[in-house]
């Protein structure tokens, strides 16, 4: 007899080189995101003098800071948990 708890731990479960390859794409999503708020900042010549790019600019530096949240506290947890095989 098949248990709801065995169906719901396979479908859940994820290699452990496959976290891995998530977890390098993700940094690579934040290391590409910095880059290019840095070249957006130097392109522009962000200023508190102009408030559209300057708020633009402090925008997308807090999704970045967000995304490293979100990112890093997900795969902080997901290597103690059981949802890698």
């Amino acid at each position: 007899m098949i248990k709801l708890k065995d169906i719901l731990k396979e479908q859940v479960e994820v290699s452990k080189s496959d976290v891995k390859k998530m977890e390098k794409l993700s940094d690579k999503i934040i290391k590409d995101s910095e880059t290019l708020l840095k070249m957006f900042r130097q392109k522009h010549k962000v200023s508190t003098k102009d408030s559209v790019l300057y708020n633009n600019s402090k925008d997308w530096e807090l999704a970045i800071r967000n995304l490293k949240v979100k990112f890093g506290g997900w795969f902080g947890y997901v290597y103690d948990s059981d949802y890698i095989k």
